[in-house]
């Protein structure tokens, strides 16, 4: 892993970060609607820039990109759900246990090694999750099992991305979220359409821009190190979180989701830290 996968992977938690700020702020309108304007100018965007490098937009492993594309789009679903029903902070900890995903499913996919011990960290984080579920009176259990969900999909993505790192360009890899959800999700925004302030405008455009962002860079971190190594950074997302709810939401942030978020964050670190793989190479 070296010092640029590491960059990638911090500019996309950044951009991330940001995104989930945004989709806060769009609570007034439909979950659905937000994710095919987001899904819509990810296309635009994608197709351009592809257009312009020339590149084939249907790539080579069509069945490992359509997977990527479903899987990313129903994490997203389950994810913007939480973030308009669930304070930012516990939303947002919840939805990176995908790491935890991650690394479980990199076991069958990417024929990736664990250590023993690493299954002990995965029930810390757990722990950490029914520590805010139990404690916190915010977090209903329905939203919380879509959490779960958001991550369990979202580690299915990654690991898509992740064995397509030798065959596919990561343009065409970000392309198939759109090509895969629009169609899925247009019927929806048609029937539950709610027309957009000019406010809501901007912010729309601003979730498709950072989470494009934040997608690139996502994928290049992705294909170019091993996945359950990268999982670590994902925790600078969580810090973030909880600063944005607590100045632009007013969000208190309890003792009882801090001991939560310690559990969730620390079995996360711990998981990665024991691969081996986290030791820094040259760029």
């Amino acid at each position: 892993m070296t010092k640029k996968n590491i960059l990638h992977i911090l500019l996309a938690v950044f951009f991330f970060s940001f995104m989930q700020v945004f989709v806060k702020l769009l609570k007034g309108l439909p979950v659905f609607e937000i994710v095919f304007f987001r899904a819509l100018i990810a296309f635009i965007i994608c197709f351009i820039l592809i257009l312009k490098n020339k590149i084939n937009p249907f790539g080579k492993n069509k069945k490992i990109l359509f997977l990527r594309g479903f899987f990313g789009s129903l994490a997203l679903i389950c994810f913007f759900t939480t973030l308009h029903h669930l304070p930012l902070a516990n939303a947002t900890v919840i939805h990176y246990l995908s790491p935890l995903f991650t690394s479980f499913f990199s076991l069958f996919i990417l024929k990736e090694r664990l250590k023993k011990i690493q299954w002990l960290f995965f029930l810390f984080s757990f722990l950490g999750v029914l520590i805010i579920k139990g404690l916190d009176t915010r977090v209903p259990f329905f939203y919380l099992f879509l959490g779960i969900l958001s991550a369990f999909f979202a580690g299915l993505a990654y690991n898509c991305i992740g064995k397509l790192k030798d065959t596919e360009h990561p343009l065409v890899i970000v392309l198939y979220f759109p090509l895969v959800t629009l169609p899925i999700i247009t019927p929806f925004t048609v029937m539950n359409w709610v027309p957009p302030t000019s406010l809501q405008w901007v912010y729309i455009l601003l979730v498709g821009i950072f989470v494009q962002a934040a997608q690139y860079f996502m994928t290049l971190a992705y294909q170019k190190g091993k996945v359950s190594s990268l999982s670590i950074f994902n925790n600078f997302g969580q810090i973030l979180a909880i600063v944005f709810g607590f100045y632009i939401f007013d969000e208190i942030v309890k003792w009882e989701q801090l001991l939560g978020m310690a559990l969730v964050i620390g079995g996360v670190i711990l998981n990665t830290l024991v691969d081996k793989d986290t030791k820094l190479s040259p760029l």
